[in-house]
């Protein structure tokens, strides 16, 4: 058996595709928390006239001006993580390929929360009344929810298509293909 691809059963395909979509979820809750402390903390610092680091000046720029381009990432993070799942249903790739792709996920999401924590954490400032945003700061607060929508669309467009993919192999049975295969 070494070198062999062990058959993707159901349960590993169902496993990997509920632990992408919380791989994403994480992502997106990540994203979208650190907009807020960021935006806050911009702007009780310009209400308090205070100077900020330029660590915190540059996460700012990073996860609320550009905040949409790391929805978009997360959202193409899923997309490839479902793609993954749907060429290991097919016996084509082994379904670690996209174990690995869904954790790495969830591991950049970390690393952005801790990334924030620490900018967020750099000055010392009070709240106050936040001043207008700008534009890319408004398309940052639109995108994010967009995104989920997006992301849960393709998540369960997914999840019907490989349970109407079973059933029609389940109805039919597996084709001489099918079993080729496995043995690749």
């Amino acid at each position: 058996m070494l070198g062999r691809l062990r058959r993707t059963t159901r349960l590993d395909v169902g496993l990997a595709l509920t632990f992408s979509g919380l791989s994403f979820l994480v992502w997106s809750l990540v994203a979208g928390a650190s907009r807020t402390i960021m935006k806050d903390l911009i702007h009780s610092t310009t209400v308090a006239h205070m100077q900020l680091p330029d660590v915190t000046r540059a996460v700012k720029v990073f996860f609320v001006d550009t905040g949409f381009a790391i929805d978009l990432v997360g959202l193409g993070w899923l997309a490839i993580s479902l793609a993954l799942i749907v060429f290991a249903s097919r016996q084509r790739i082994t379904i670690s390929w996209a174990w690995t792709f869904a954790v790495l996920q969830s591991f950049m999401a970390a690393l952005g929360g801790v990334l924030v924590g620490m900018a967020a954490y750099a000055p010392y400032a009070p709240a106050a009344a936040p001043p207008g945003d700008t534009t890319l700061e408004t398309i940052s607060q639109l995108s994010l929810p967009l995104v989920i929508a997006v992301a849960v669309l393709l998540w369960v467009t997914c999840l019907v298509w490989l349970l109407v993919d079973r059933s029609r192999l389940d109805r039919h049975g597996p084709t001489l293909t099918d079993g080729l295969r496995s043995h690749r």
